[in-house]
């Protein structure tokens, strides 16, 4: 029997994504997995600090897996998450609210806030009763119309158990996609 090191581990993702000897895994990982291609592809990162400091006294410290701007001005943060965490959508949106508010400087107009897009790796259905796919992309719409309200929020939720399902399954059917042998990998230990 093969050993496999997990790569879902918080340790080998960051040691895997979030250094800059690594920057072209990277970013081939972030163009899959947010399915970019052609003029849309990322074509260079830029790594940032991953603490998200105190904003006050008695305020939160977090610390983020991996923090990355992008070519196109986009601040993308990627979180692993094996351990189920029921609090996760809103933890989620507030790791967004801080990247997003500290994006700007005093007298810097709001124009120049970059997109700030949060992908979150989980090992578990983190909404089991409203879908089965393993992929799923929300946006900030309209209720009736759905229109967006702006383009710079966006949230990638990517169930691994539910990838593995359907690859087990349907793996003949799967549409090819880029992402497909990124999520192998970090299911590999699983199989």
């Amino acid at each position: 029997m093969k050993e496999y090191l997990d790569l879902k581990m918080d340790f080998m993702f960051k040691q895997l994504f979030g250094h800059p000897s690594r920057k072209r895994i990277t970013i081939a990982f972030l163009n899959a997995i947010l399915h970019r291609s052609g003029r849309d592809r990322i074509v260079d990162v830029r790594y940032e600090n991953t603490e998200l400091a105190k904003e006050t006294e008695d305020g939160k410290t977090s610390r983020l897996d991996v923090l990355v701007f992008t070519d196109r001005g986009e601040r993308i943060n990627v979180e692993i998450q094996v351990v189920h965490q029921h609090d996760l959508p809103e933890r989620v949106l507030y790791y967004w609210a801080r990247l997003f508010s500290a994006s700007l400087s005093s007298g810097q107009a709001y124009s120049e806030l970059p997109p700030t897009i949060m992908v979150t790796i989980l090992n578990y259905p983190l909404f089991p009763h409203e879908t089965d796919r393993f992929h799923t992309v929300f946006h900030l719409r309209e209720d009736e119309e759905h229109f967006l309200w702006s383009a710079h929020i966006e949230f990638h939720a990517i169930d691994l158990s539910q990838f593995m399902v359907q690859w087990k399954k349907y793996r003949r059917e799967m549409k090819k996609s880029a992402e497909v042998p990124w999520l192998m990998m970090l299911s590999v230990v699983d199989i």
